[in-house]
């Protein structure tokens, strides 16, 4: 999406509306797909990802900007005074609110390989929707790339998790057949 990033864009939906499920950010049919395209300000070669939604609206937690309310599958999703606060801001200021929830792009390409044993597949899923909220693209299920640098926090909760022995980060200097991932 150009200029408005996914976090500002929900957050500032979420607001609007007062409260929202996950579902109510997609259309259940095709043709309704334009509606939503207007109503959150896309352009219409954006595809909708319910995984995608999911991570933002985790990391948005998480940070504390909109609180979840019910059921795993269907939860409700409310803004916060610290989410209104934040929003508030932003658009005083005319910046947007994903400067303060992610990186910012540098052009180094990143690459995070994670090898996670079955047995703690929830941790998997848990990296997964941090990377896709982080703006990282999936090459393989346990490899990632990406073009921002990792927050501090991704590494604290690496180590409140134990996974920094199964997390391994490299940077790329020349990049081969990977091109066509940006």
């Amino acid at each position: 999406m150009k200029n408005r990033h996914l976090q500002h864009i929900i957050l500032e939906k979420i607001a609007e509306l007062g409260e929202v499920m996950l579902d109510g950010f997609f259309p259940a049919k095709y043709p309704e797909a334009r509606i939503w395209r207007d109503l959150l300000g896309t352009e219409s070669s954006y595809r909708f990802s319910k995984p995608t939604f999911s991570a933002v609206l985790s990391r948005l937690h998480k940070e504390g900007f909109v609180l979840r309310h019910g059921a795993r599958k269907k939860s409700r999703w409310a803004i916060t005074k610290k989410g209104l606060k934040l929003l508030n801001i932003r658009k005083e200021e005319g910046r947007n609110i994903s400067n303060s929830i992610t990186s910012h792009k540098d052009g180094v390409m990143r690459i995070v390989c994670f090898d996670i044993p079955e047995k703690e597949r929830k941790k998997r899923r848990w990296i997964r929707e941090e990377l896709l909220s982080l703006e990282y693209q999936p090459l393989q299920k346990s490899v990632w790339v990406g073009f921002a640098p990792l927050p501090e926090d991704f590494f604290e909760d690496l180590d409140l998790l134990s996974l920094r022995d199964h997390i391994h980060l490299f940077s790329v200097g020349k990049k081969g057949t990977i091109e066509k991932v940006k």
